[in-house]
C-alpha cells in the first residue's frame, strides 16, 4: 500500500517532467527536422500517455480507491491506451535505430531513406497497427478478476497467456532482436564508411568538409544517446514480461495469503521499474549527448536567463 501510494506519485511527476523537457529540446529548431529526433520525440509523447494511464490507478489504489479497476469501461479503455502507448514508445526507439543504420550507411541510396517523411509514416503505421492489435483487450480484459496482481486483468487463462505473450513479443523480444541487428550494422557502418568531400560542385567545395564533419559528429551523438537508452529500457522491462507470464500461469493455483502478499509486493516493485525506464529519457540524454546538452543549454539561456534584464 505504501509503495502504491508514494512510488507512482513520484514517478508520475518525475516521468512527466522528464518527457516534457525532452520534447521541448527535441522540438528545438536545429533538431526537429532530424529523423532520429522525430522518433525520440514521439517516444516521449507516448511515454507520457503510458505513465499516466498506468500509474494514476496505482496511486489511487494506494488510497483504497479501486473503481477504475472494478468498472468495465475504465478498466478496458485504460489498458487499451496503456498498451498502445507502451508499444509506440518502444517501436519509436526501434525506428530511431533503423534510422541510425540508414544515415550511417556508405550507400547514398540508403542514406536518402533517412528522411522526416519516412519517420512520420513509420510512426503513423505502428500506431494504426497496434490500435488494431490491442482491440482484443475489449474482449479479453475484465474488471474485478480475483487472485491476480491487479483486478483489471485477463478474463481467463487463454486470454492471459495470449496477452502476456503479446507483451513479451511486441514490447520486449522483437524490438530487442531488431535493435540488436541494426545496432550491430550501425557500428559496422561507422567503421567502414569513408566520406569524401564533393568535388564536382565548385561552390560547395569550401563548406562540404566542415558540414560533413559536423553531420557525422551529430550522428555519433544521437547514436550514442540512443544505444544507452534502449539498453536501459529493455534490460529493465524484461522482469515485467517474465513476471506477467508467471502470474498468468499460476493464477488458478491455490495460494496462501503470505504467497499472495509476496507476489503483490514483487509486482508493485517491477511495475515501478518499468515506468522508471520510460521516465528517464531527458536525464539519460543530458548525461550522454553533447549535442543534446548544447541544445538544452541554448534553450535554458533563451527562456530562463534573467541576468540581462
Amino acid at each position: 500500500m505504501q509503495i502504491n501510494r508514494y512510488g507512482p506519485t513520484f514517478m508520475i511527476i518525475f516521468g512527466t517532467f522528464s518527457n516534457i523537457l525532452n520534447i521541448c529540446v527535441l522540438r528545438e529548431r536545429s533538431l526537429k527536422k532530424i529523423p532520429c529526433t522525430i522518433y525520440l520525440c514521439w517516444s516521449s509523447i507516448s511515454a507520457i500517455v503510458f505513465i499516466w494511464s498506468g500509474l494514476l490507478t496505482r496511486t489511487l489504489q494506494g488510497y483504497n480507491i479501486n473503481w477504475p479497476n472494478e468498472n468495465q469501461a475504465p478498466c478496458k479503455i485504460r489498458l487499451y491506451l496503456l498498451n498502445i502507448s507502451w508499444a509506440v514508445a518502444i517501436w519509436a526507439l526501434v525506428g530511431a535505430n533503423i534510422d541510425r543504420f540508414l544515415c550511417s550507411h556508405h550507400s547514398v541510396i540508403y542514406r536518402q531513406l533517412s528522411t522526416a517523411q519516412l519517420a512520420e509514416r513509420f510512426l503513423m503505421g505502428i500506431f494504426i497497427f497496434f490500435a488494431f492489435v490491442f482491440i482484443e483487450i475489449f474482449y479479453c480484459v475484465e474488471a474485478k478478476v480475483p487472485n491476480v496482481p491487479v483486478a483489471c486483468y485477463g478474463r481467463n487463462l487463454p486470454c492471459r497467456v495470449i496477452n502476456d505473450w503479446v507483451y513479451l513479443a511486441v514490447d520486449i523480444i522483437l524490438p530487442s532482436i531488431i535493435i540488436s541487428i541494426f545496432g550491430t550494422l550501425t557500428i559496422r557502418n561507422a567503421r567502414l564508411r569513408i566520406v569524401r568531400p564533393i568535388t564536382n560542385l565548385i561552390h560547395q567545395i569550401a563548406t562540404t568538409k566542415n558540414n560533413i564533419v559536423l553531420t557525422r559528429r551529430n550522428d555519433r551523438n544521437l547514436t550514442h544517446m540512443l544505444f544507452i537508452q534502449v539498453s536501459f529500457v529493455f534490460v529493465l522491462d524484461l522482469p515485467f514480461g517474465i513476471y506477467r507470464s508467471y502470474a498468468s500461469l499460476t493464477a488458478n493455483l491455490p495460494k496462501s495469503q503470505y504467497r499472495v502478499a509476496v507476489e503483490n509486493l514483487i509486482y508493485a516493485l517491477i511495475v515501478l521499474l518499468v515506468y522508471f525506464t520510460h521516465s528517464t529519457s531527458f536525464y539519460i540524454y543530458t548525461l550522454t549527448g553533447k549535442l543534446y546538452r548544447a541544445t538544452f543549454e541554448r534553450l535554458r539561456r533563451h527562456y530562463f536567463n534573467f541576468n540581462s534584464i
